[in-house]
This record gives structure tokens, sequence and C-alpha cells, in this order.
């Protein structure tokens, strides 16, 4: 369970042009399931998902099951951003020049695990859970874009994180491929939290 208290964010404090862009925001999310965050461009929504995520910075506190981060300790917020916590991007970001299996490899790589064994484990188990297994020798600019963001799911799981941050990730895909990935998206947050920005509210008709 993650539990917000007194969340606030600004950008320029002080100056004439200072917006107040997260106003005291109280929240409990809970273990698993799905949370979308909706709300018009620039209202605010991303920017809270990546406080939430340890991508920003914020006063207020958050806790994360027993840990509290209070005033936003980088240290501690760094630890959790690491090892619990996935992220699934609009624009994928993976690294187009690199086979699938190395983007997931490169992932476990940058959290201590360099185990050839147990990569390969994780990696089979992940992309098996996207249907790209067959797809791992692939380099990722051969794929389609609703591929690239099944691959991108895949590395937010590969690290088994508790949490999920997905920011817009139908944003790029035609409607019939996002909403595959809402499906997908689905049933990832069966057994996780999975907190997703969206400009549009995703019905469970447009995702059967």
């Amino acid at each position: 369970m993650i539990k917000i208290n007194h969340l606030n964010k600004y950008y320029n404090k002080g100056k004439s042009n200072e917006i107040h862009v997260i106003n005291e925001v109280n929240l409990e999310l809970p273990s698993t399931g799905l949370v979308s965050f909706l709300g018009q461009s620039g209202s605010g929504k991303t920017t809270l998902l990546n406080v939430i995520g340890g991508l920003d910075k914020a006063t207020g506190s958050i806790t994360y099951d027993d840990i509290e981060i209070k005033n936003y300790s980088m240290r501690k917020i760094d630890k959790l951003r690491s090892n619990d916590i996935g992220y699934v991007f609009q624009n994928y970001h993976l690294i187009l020049e690199e086979t699938v299996y190395n983007n997931l490899a490169i992932a476990l790589n940058m959290i201590g695990i360099f185990d050839k064994e147990e990569i390969d484990k994780r990696v089979e188990y992940c992309l098996n859970a996207v249907g790209l297994y067959k797809y791992r020798k692939k380099q990722a600019f051969a794929l389609s874009g609703g591929q690239q963001q099944r691959v991108s799911i895949a590395r937010a799981l590969i690290k088994k994180s508790k949490v999920i941050i997905a920011d817009e990730p139908t944003g790029n895909l035609d409607s019939e491929t996002g909403a595959e990935i809402i499906r997908l998206i689905q049933e990832v947050a069966k057994d996780k939290l999975v907190l997703i920005v969206t400009c549009l509210l995703y019905t469970s008709d447009a995702a059967d």
C-alpha cells in the first residue's frame, strides 16, 4: 500500500509565474490493482506519478508499505525505485540497436543481476507474459510500436517490481493496438499495483 500525505509541488515558487502543480494531495493506494489518473494535458497527473515513482521531488510524505519518505529523501527513493518500481513510457525508451533480450538483460544488470541463468529465466518468463519470446533475438527497431511497448512492459516486470507506473502507454499507438496494451496492463494489475496516466478513460468494453 502507498500512502501520500500533504504532497505539494511548485514550479517557479515565489516568482510571478509560480505554478502550484500538486496541491495538498492525500491518497491511499492499494497493493494491487489498476488505478487511472485522468485529466487534461497540463493538469499535473504526470508530475504526480513522477513524484510517486521517485523521478521528481516534492514536499510532504509518501509511505511505501513500511518505508516512509518525508520531504523526499532521494537516497531512500533511489533504492526503492531501483528495486520495486517499474516504468512504462509513452515513447518506449528502448535501446533500438539492441536485441529485445539485451534490452531486458541490461535492465537487470542495472540492479546488479549478472547471472546468465537467472537473466535467461527472467527474460523467458517476462517475454512469454507479453507474447514476445519468439522475438527475443530481434533488434528493437525492427518491432512495431505495439511490440515495442510490450517489450517496455516486460522490462518493467523483469525486476519483479511491486509498482508499475505507466505514463500514457497507448499515446503513440492506434486504437486497436492501444486496447491490446490496456488488456495486457489489466492482466499485470492482477498481482501488482499499476498506476496509469491517461487523457482517456478506458472502460471494460474498450478493453474487451
